[in-house]
């Protein structure tokens, strides 16, 4: 692919708006994106297909503008990823309105695998929804699934991150451009996620949030995949307007059953399974859900062997791998290694030593006295701490070091 496809792309973007079906309306009528250029350059034609705006921002566009962005994401490490071009996933090209163009910083391989799977949630999640949301993954990624979420911090940050720590493929697609620095919580996350998985945006490199761009975005989380896992979510949670564009895109919807069915935090969950998702009990659930057509992708673990090597049954499936927070849904005999803390600095070296000192789960309000942060400020320590395999929390805001 040459540069001047990729110029025609941005040109094409530039003029009818990222994001708006629009491109494809104009597409449609002209063989290709060089025919539809074509037409934005000759303002004679142009009349007869593009509105009084979309003549304006014809006029505004130039190549020396097109030639400083395709630089910038040059030197950026970016690649610029079309609608035509042969490494455009398969999945995301079949919905209605795909994204035209790709911005993408990682591992472009991360893009080849169609066996993927959206995990999303709140962005204030439970103790129990980020127990489910890490073992989850894990089992996922032991599967060779691609892990797709939107880098949000709660649910979205816990399942990309598992995915790279557990030796998996994931793919964070931003409601931001690549460089714009959002959400700043998840910022040291960013180089360990670009070495082992994928960022994406449909947004120009530098372009901001808006309250827009994330419902736009979600339609792309849930396109490049053959399913959307809802974790945990209220009766208002964004993760419910990715689970709609997964229905209207014909993909599947799984979701938790609700830690707790009176608990406002689940009302989405529960609402799901009402209304005919598939309520996940295990990774299993997943997995068969796929089986006839991706079984040859599944690496040398067997779906259909048990821990000692045996034929497994699917009436033993029925009362086996159902998720337990508790032990990762895949308990091991062998003890794991102890916790190597060297890494860790400031209020989080501070938090893990007096944890490692009191040598059982302590209160979070007691941790708090004790350390001198503000409640809230322990929380998102702990949690980071938790995300990093540094703690692990228990029923009623306890923490103890691994």
């Amino acid at each position: 692919m040459g540069n001047n496809n990729v110029f025609e792309w941005l040109r094409l973007v530039q003029c009818l708006g990222c994001g708006s079906p629009r491109i494809w309306e104009v597409l449609e009528r002209f063989d290709d994106v060089t025919g539809a250029c074509s037409m934005l350059e000759d303002k004679i034609l142009r009349k007869n297909f593009l509105t009084e705006q979309e003549q304006k921002n014809a006029d505004r566009t130039t190549s020396g503008q097109l030639e400083e962005l395709a630089g910038y994401c040059d030197t950026h490490d970016i690649s610029i990823l079309t609608f035509d071009d042969e490494r455009y996933p398969n999945l995301l090209r079949s919905i209605y309105n795909p994204p035209a163009l790709l911005f993408c910083r990682g591992d472009m391989n991360c893009l080849m695998y169609d066996y993927s799977i959206s995990i999303v949630g709140t962005r204030k999640p439970s103790d129990y929804s980020v127990k489910i949301t890490k073992a989850l993954v894990k089992d996922l990624c032991g599967f060779g699934i691609t892990i797709v979420s939107g880098f949000a911090v709660g649910i979205d940050i816990a399942a990309n991150l598992s995915a790279v720590q557990n030796g998996g493929s994931t793919i964070a697609v931003l409601g931001c451009g690549l460089d714009w620095d959002y959400p700043r919580e998840n910022t040291r996350y960013r180089g360990e996620i670009e070495a082992h998985g994928l960022f994406v945006s449909e947004y120009y490199p530098q372009a901001p949030a808006t309250n827009y761009s994330f419902p736009a975005r979600n339609r792309i989380l849930s396109g490049l995949s053959l399913g959307t896992v809802v974790i945990e979510a209220a009766l208002k949670s964004g993760a419910l307007i990715t689970a709609n564009a997964a229905l209207n895109q014909g993909r599947d919807i799984f979701t938790v059953a609700p830690h707790d069915l009176f608990d406002r935090r689940y009302s989405g969950n529960a609402g799901l399974i009402r209304d005919g998702a598939i309520c996940l009990c295990g990774v299993k659930d997943i997995v068969y859900e796929y089986y006839e057509n991706y079984g040859h992708k599944i690496p040398s673990a067997n779906l259909f062997m048990d821990l000692n090597g045996n034929a497994e049954d699917d009436d033993a499936y029925r009362s086996a791998d159902r998720i337990d927070p508790s032990d990762e849904m895949n308990p091991s005999d062998e003890p794991e290694p102890g916790y190597d803390p060297s890494g860790l600095e400031g209020d989080e070296a501070e938090v893990y030593r007096l944890l490692k000192e009191a040598g059982k789960a302590v209160q979070a309000d007691e941790l708090a006295a004790l350390c001198g942060l503000d409640i809230s400020d322990l929380l998102m320590t702990l949690t980071d701490l938790e995300l990093e395999g540094a703690v692990k929390s228990s029923a009623g805001h306890s923490y103890e070091a691994m």
